[in-house]
């Protein structure tokens, strides 16, 4: 276990790419916390340190019921950590992946979508919402937790992981994988998905990988809820539509939207939705079986065929065999006599059966004995050998006994003879090794001969036909691996030209089978790419070719089906395209990819707009893959596939952004490797600059005084070094630093400080789209103020506070009823603030 000071590690909850989580007692104030532990083995690259500690910075300014709480955070040694509430609920998720009931789903639905939209009015998007960043309480509520990858909407502050658009691809919006600027309405994307998750117990988007799925929620339409929860069906739609402006705007209208159907279902509404969908599987009753009789004993039995004999019938049955029974025993010395007369003749068929054998039995001589056994030899075709066993070993062995034995003589003369017969045998099926022994053998039994001579010229004319043959069936099968198949010296060609010197040669004729097979397989090619009128050029050579090729009728039935079905051809391959750019298979090389899907549709129809509209998606997906390539400062890749892109969509908005993007990265790899390198004095006066911007912006001195505000401090530490990262971090954060301390100004109600920092915020960031929310914020503060001086009746200090209101939000409705109460006031009341 790890040792952090202040800390006692009970144990682990669970571990993270980033991250170890365990369960520990925060010993000062006697308290379970959740210690999440950053893995000491990234801290070779200082941007994770910066991203953990920037979780706990993000976090740490949200105060909300349904965000999990930060307590502490620290670095000890090479620990960085984040103490955190604990919470013990359980999962939002099933451990066995089951769907959720509607009341649990639309309470967890609607306390996220708070959590989110008090997340978003702090200029905040979380960019990971899924269910396992989402934890239950004990009592039953839920809470949002991991803000790592969280950032301001800003997107100079923007940080990603090393190799990926941040987020959880199953989870992304359409914006997120396109590696476009996201906002809060991004992350109620996310939380639909989650809605739908928790109702149907599985994501609404699969694929092969992280890509294709980013794919699918640019391209596939909305999923549907199962159909008893179709009243969940219109907020679910405005949850996961495709582009921003359609979807809820913010977490608080989806709480709306949400409360509404709870009332209805607290009404007796909608009670389709409570019965939910059940499960269960299947059961199989299991037969009950009893005995025939209380008193009778138990017996093993068979499976369910007790239950059949237990049936009333089984009694009659078993009377019926025990009478069958009773006559059987009555015929037993009839069947016994008739039993003995069968064993006698089967004794004497045996007997007759085996009388070579047990006349082997009877005494006889040694050289008898080495003739039967060369004669069965003989017989069995066991004509030679080294074993002692075969007809020729026995003969001789018989002459060795008797030198003159004519029977021994004339033996060998036949083993001669069957040898030569089984040379001409060996020849005619092509085995001349075997030829060649059994002549060798033959001639040494029978001195030569007439027969002999024969067999040997038979035998070598034979190889040399086959030598011929065998180089043109060896041509012959390279033109077939190789796909020659009817041209001049292909596979047709040179077997018909070993079938001419041996028409029976069975190899040959298999080749031109497995020839016309090859030709039937490129037909259905050519058939199944749509290209009918190749197909009837290649049907008419194979019929020149091979008239009798047994795919021939086959091919031309197939041939007149894809005249008649070339549209749905097309078709089929219109959907083929699709499928393989919904599993991420968008091109590369190969026919298997949707680039090559659609531009084979427009070869065949030029003007089909299936395939043109496939295309533009394809330059969509292309786009995506190059954000990820940029993401992962991969910019040559990423310029490969933005050519690709711009063949296909050159005038594509998302084009012109991944460009501008591509140059950026280029731009910023240029400047490091230009950037010179500091000199000592340099380098100290750039920390010191660091250090007091950090005190500066702590104090709240943002822009103000000159030349020791933040802001001025961090372009001098810039000044020296323009791509430091802690100082463009610095600036990129002081518009945040403003927003926090107007909101900290508005609570406290120091009115005029809050109008310092709406100034502060007009310079650091002109267009920041929370400017039209703080004036409003504060306009109505000040006109709180003027109605309250108005009561006291101090209408020169309500005058002043109505003008400032109106100057920060001209078209606020309170302003004409705040004017007419200080008109109200009668004169002599009018000098009592002034």
């Amino acid at each position: 276990m790890i040792d952090i000071p202040g800390y006692r590690v009970v144990r682990p909850l669970g571990r993270g790419g980033m991250a170890t989580v365990y369960l520990a007692l925060q010993e000062s104030v006697d308290r379970e916390v959740a210690l999440k532990v950053m893995s000491p083995t990234l801290l070779a690259d200082p941007t994770y340190g910066e991203r953990f500690l920037r979780e706990a910075r993000i976090a740490a300014r949200l105060h909300h019921p349904h965000v999990v709480g930060i307590h502490d955070v620290g670095r000890h040694g090479d620990y960085f950590y984040i103490a955190m509430e604990y919470i013990a609920g359980g999962p939002v998720l099933h451990d066995d992946g089951k769907a959720r009931d509607v009341p649990f789903t639309l309470r967890v639905v609607r306390e996220i979508a708070k959590a989110l939209g008090y997340a978003n009015s702090k200029s905040f998007v979380h960019r990971d919402v899924k269910p396992d960043n989402i934890l239950l309480r004990e009592d039953g509520s839920s809470a949002l937790t991991d803000f790592g990858i969280a950032r301001a909407n800003d997107s100079a502050t923007r940080m990603t992981r090393t190799g990926a658009v941040v987020g959880t691809p199953h989870y992304m919006s359409p914006e997120q994988a396109r590696g476009r600027g996201l906002d809060g309405r991004s992350d109620l994307y996310s939380l639909g998905i989650v809605m739908y998750e928790l109702l149907a117990g599985r994501v609404p988007y699969h694929a092969e990988d992280s890509l294709a799925v980013g794919i699918m929620h640019i391209t596939q339409p909305v999923p549907l809820l199962p159909v008893e929860y179709k009243a969940l069906q219109p907020t679910l739609d405005l949850l996961l539509a495709k582009e921003p402006e359609q979807r809820f705007q913010d977490g608080n209208a989806v709480a709306t939207a949400i409360e509404q159907i709870e009332r209805r279902l607290e009404r007796g509404e909608l009670r389709e939705l409570l019965q939910g969908r059940t499960a269960s599987a299947p059961t199989m009753a299991l037969p009950s079986i009893t005995p025939l009789d209380p008193g009778a004993r138990a017996e093993p039995r068979f499976g369910t065929i007790d239950l059949v004999d237990s049936s009333p019938q089984r009694f009659s049955r078993i009377s019926e065999r025990r009478d069958n029974k009773a006559k059987r025993n009555n015929l037993g010395p009839w069947l016994f006599t008739g039993a003995m007369v069968a064993l006698v003749a089967v004794a004497a068929f045996t007997l007759w059966r085996n009388q070579d054998k047990l006349r082997a039995l009877l005494p006889r001589t040694e050289l008898n004995d080495v003739l039967v056994r060369a004669e069965n030899a003989l017989a069995k075709g066991k004509l030679s050998g080294n074993a002692g066993d075969s007809a020729r070993e026995l003969f001789e062995s018989a002459r060795v006994i008797d030198p003159d034995n004519d029977i021994a003589r004339a033996g060998l003369r036949r083993v001669g003879e069957a040898l030569v017969a089984e040379a001409v045998a060996a020849t005619q099926r092509r085995d001349y090794a075997v030829a060649h022994a059994r002549l060798a053998d033959a001639r040494a039994l029978l001195a030569g001969g007439t027969a002999v001579d024969k067999a040997a010229a038979e035998l070598k004319l034979a190889e040399a036909q086959n030598t011929e043959v065998a180089s043109l069936f060896d041509q012959a099968e390279a033109a077939l691996a190789a796909g020659k198949l009817l041209d001049a010296g292909g596979a047709v060609d040179l077997y018909e030209r070993v079938l001419a010197s041996d028409s029976g040669n069975a190899p040959a004729q298999a080749g031109l089978r497995k020839t016309g097979a090859a030709l039937a397989a490129q037909t259905r090619d050519l058939l199944n790419q749509g290209k009918v009128d190749e197909a009837t050029t290649r049907i008419e050579a194979i019929a020149r070719a091979l008239p009798n090729d047994p795919s021939l009728p086959n091919l031309r039935a197939e041939l007149t089906a894809a005249r008649g079905n070339a549209t749905a051809a097309l078709d089929a391959q219109l959907r083929r395209g699709q499928e393989l750019l919904r599993s991420g298979r968008v091109d590369g090389p190969g026919e298997e990819t949707a680039l090559a899907q659609f531009k084979a549709v427009l070869a065949r129809d030029p003007n089909n707009s299936g395939a043109r509209a496939g295309l533009a998606q394809v330059a969509q997906a292309l786009i995506v893959q190059a954000n990820a390539a940029l993401e992962e400062s991969n910019s040559s890749v990423a310029e490969r596939l933005i050519r690709q892109a711009e063949q296909l969509a050159p005038g594509s908005a998302d084009l012109a952004a991944v460009r501008s993007r591509l140059r950026d990265l280029r731009e910023q790899v240029e400047i490091a490797a230009s950037r010179p390198v500091l000199t000592p004095e340099q380098q100290q006066k750039l920390t010191a600059n660091l250090a007091a911007a950090g005190q500066a912006a702590q104090a709240g001195n943002l822009i103000m005084p000159p030349g020791t505000s933040a802001y001025d401090k961090y372009r001098a530490v810039l000044a020296l070094d323009g791509s430091n990262a802690q100082a463009q971090a610095g600036l990129q954060a002081l518009p945040q630093i403003a927003r926090d301390q107007f909101n900290q100004a508005l609570g406290e109600q120091k009115l005029a400080r809050a109008r310092d920092m709406i100034d502060t915020l007009e310079q650091l960031s002109p267009s920041d789209a929370a400017l039209t929310t703080l004036r409003a914020r504060l306009a109505e503060a000040l006109l709180d103020e003027a109605e309250r001086r108005v009561a006291e009746n101090r209408p020169g200090e309500a005058r002043r506070a109505l003008d400032a209101a109106r100057g920060l939000s001209p078209a606020n409705p309170r302003l004409g009823g705040v004017e007419q109460k200080l008109r109200e006031l009668s004169p002599a009341a009018g000098g009592n603030g002034l």
